[in-house]
């Protein structure tokens, strides 16, 4: 596994979020909560981008077809999808916030 650098830490306030490319992926980091989360920006469903749908009380909700994930796991709640989210690893490090891939 590799770090990859989002943001200084003091860039993602409360409810801020910021995708990073990290390869072929689309990594999704969000504050929400107090809690930092890693998840994959792309639904499982179909493609959409999760940095456009809603956070609310710890999970995301897929602005097309409304699939909706838990942050800290990726497990679907509600259905179209049946596949869980890609979940990675937050670290902070000297201010730093990095994703591990």
């Amino acid at each position: 596994m590799t770090l990859f650098r989002v943001c200084r830490l003091e860039e993602l306030g409360e409810g801020d979020s910021r995708v990073v490319e990290v390869g072929d992926k689309q990594v999704l980091v969000l504050r929400h909560g107090g809690r930092l989360y890693a998840v994959s920006n792309i639904c499982t469903h179909e493609y959409a981008e999760l940095s456009n749908g809603i956070v609310l009380d710890g999970t995301v909700t897929c602005p097309v077809h409304l699939s909706r994930f838990r942050l800290d796991t990726g497990e679907v709640l509600n259905p179209p999808a049946t596949k869980p989210l890609p979940t990675y690893r937050v670290v902070v490090k000297e201010g730093e916030v990095f994703v591990e891939v």
